[in-house]
């Protein structure tokens, strides 16, 4: 404490052991070597200490840092809170001042500047950068690493969010705006996305994991979370991609885990991944190689230590294998597992380390690889049948040459579509109504072909017997019948009756009218015996086809079982 003048009237042991020296009372200046500094190091006069300000001006200094200088040379940092203190008439009569030592929260400081320093530079170099994203200003905070990332110049801080989409690859940043915005309307906590950047013209993938806060309104306040260049990864996996283009695996993220073996403790320290790989609780750590071998299918058991055996025997560094593993549930799963093994100094193996990879999906995707090849072999061998047998009674039916080409070019072409249309359904069916169109769309204009019915999916093993007899219906319409002269139309409906003798079955009814009169219709041609046989042979239907002079006519019934829906 001082009086209004400034001379110490008290002081206690704390202070003492502060200052490093014990002055007098009544001193103005005490211990005259005890001098303060600003804490840029420049000397403060007396008369701006902070206990000269708050005489002078009568009313509290609070929280002004200084730097103290003892008797004996040592510096220490001190924040001062002086207060003045007035009798009962309101006369300034001195001051109480409260000096606290901030030595160990500068340390503190220091040392946190020291490690994110750290952490920037260690950001730089593994191109990871943090970012943080107000919704209010709208206007991403980024770390020195993370500005890195982006290419952006140094020092750089803060961006707008319009410069930040400028950055992004313009095809993926509707994906993740749907992201956001989905994230967003389930008040998901975290959100992780991939996507792409342009840095200087170069393309890098950038995989980002943000956490989001909410008010109490559930509005989004702030997103925080790191940005990691994956660029070297995306493109090992699209290397990957093309060599095992056939399983399309490389778009899943891979299941991987570390272990160590000690084989003379029988012991083995396993990673989290593979906690998870086996099925162990993550409390576990360390497990026994018994209880490991546990886990190992029954049938691969014996084999499985069969070639560790044989690799110890040789002394061979490196031992790859793949063996099944049997989690608990019963789920059985495949893992390959990669190992170096150490020796001791009379080459007993005594160490294994290595990692365990789950490839279960690629596993089956070879099994799923044999049965679609077995499966296009059956296709394609139908497929050559099916042209084989058009091909031959088209020549049959044929007058020349010219027409037997041409007819044979028009059947091949709605076999091709057909398939396209099967293909683009993987096999599962496909839409009546996406058929008639395919099959009507050469020959008919919108409005000279009436198409109506309900939304029916053919069976994939009905939809090509019936474009073959569609596409003859409409062949025979663009030559001779209604879609010849330009004036006439087609109407083609389909239904499915709920009672009657046709309940549960396809309906459809093909109906011309307005074409020019057939004379003399030809009952006898390859096309015709499409329409009245195919079905029923191929199918169990039945067809009612009738040339009559004002335009043909023909009814199909097709089994409910043909129907996939």
């Amino acid at each position: 404490m001082t009086d209004a003048e400034g001379r110490i009237t008290f002081y206690n042991e704390a202070a003492a052991a502060l200052w490093g020296c014990r002055p007098e009372l009544g001193q103005s200046k005490f211990c005259g070597s005890w001098k303060l500094y600003w804490p840029d190091g420049t000397s403060l006069p007396h008369d701006e200490c902070p206990m000269a300000i708050a005489l002078r001006q009568e009313r509290p200094i609070r929280g002004m840092e200084v730097i103290a200088e003892r008797p004996d040379g040592t510096r220490i940092p001190l924040v001062l809170y002086p207060t003045p203190l007035f009798d009962k008439s309101g006369r300034l009569t001195g001051a109480v001042n409260m000096l606290v030592d901030i030595s160990d929260r500068k340390h503190t400081e220091a040392r946190l500047a020291e490690r994110n320093a750290q952490l920037d530079l260690a950001g730089r170099v593994a191109r990871i950068g943090s970012f943080t994203y107000d919704h209010a200003t709208r206007k991403p905070q980024l770390s020195p690493g993370c500005a890195a990332i982006y290419g952006l110049p140094e020092g750089t801080l803060e961006i707008s969010l319009q410069h930040w989409r400028g950055l992004v690859h313009p095809d993926d940043l509707p994906r993740l705006d749907a992201i956001a915005r989905r994230a967003i309307a389930n008040r998901d906590s975290e959100v992780v996305q991939e996507f792409r950047i342009l840095r200087h013209g170069e393309v890098r993938w950038i995989e980002s994991r943000g956490l989001i806060s909410y008010d109490e309104t559930g509005k989004p306040v702030r997103r925080i979370g790191a940005n990691i260049d994956v660029t070297e990864r995306k493109q090992a996996e699209q290397a990957l991609a093309e060599r095992n283009a056939q399983f399309d695996l490389a778009h899943r993220a891979a299941r991987v885990g570390c272990y160590t073996h000690d084989i003379s403790a029988k012991t083995m320290l396993i990673s989290r991944a593979s906690m998870a790989t086996y099925g162990l609780s993550q409390s576990t750590i360390e497990i026994t190689a018994q209880q490991w071998h546990a886990r190992v299918h029954r049938d691969d058991a014996p084999r499985l230590r069969a070639e560790h055996i044989l690799a110890f025997k040789e002394r061979r560094p490196e031992l790859v294998n793949e063996f099944r593993i049997v989690r608990p549930g019963g789920e059985v799963r495949w893992i390959e597992s990669r190992s170096l093994i150490a020796y001791d100094c009379v080459g007993r193996a005594e160490r294994m380390t290595g990692i365990y990879i789950d490839v279960t999906d690629r596993r089956k995707a070879e099994d799923q690889k044999s049965l679609l090849i077995a499966e296009l072999d059956h296709r394609v061998k139908n497929v050559l049948a099916c042209v084989s047998a058009i091909a031959k009674r088209s020549r049959e039916c044929s007058r020349s040459m010219d027409e037997f080409l041409e007819v044979l070019d028009g059947r091949i072409n709605s076999l091709a579509n057909t398939h396209t249309l099967l293909s683009r359904s993987r096999w599962e069916g496909v839409g009546l109504g996406e058929l008639v169109r395919s099959v009507l769309v050469f020959c008919a204009k919108h409005e000279s072909a009436l198409i109506e019915g309900p939304e029916v999916d053919l069976a994939a093993e009905a939809t090509q017997t019936l474009s073959m007899v569609l596409h003859e219906l409409a062949t025979n319409a663009a030559k001779y019948g209604a879609l010849s002269n330009g004036h006439g139309r087609v109407a083609i409906h389909w239904r499915r009756p709920s009672r009657g003798r046709s309940k549960g079955k396809l309906v459809l009814e093909w109906r011309e009218t307005g074409g020019p009169q057939i004379i003399s219709p030809n009952p006898t041609s390859y096309g015709t015996s499409v329409i009245r046989d195919l079905v029923p042979y191929e199918l169990g239907g039945a067809v009612d086809y009738q040339l009559a002079r004002e335009g043909a006519r023909c009814r199909l019934e097709i089994p409910g079982q043909w129907l996939s829906n």
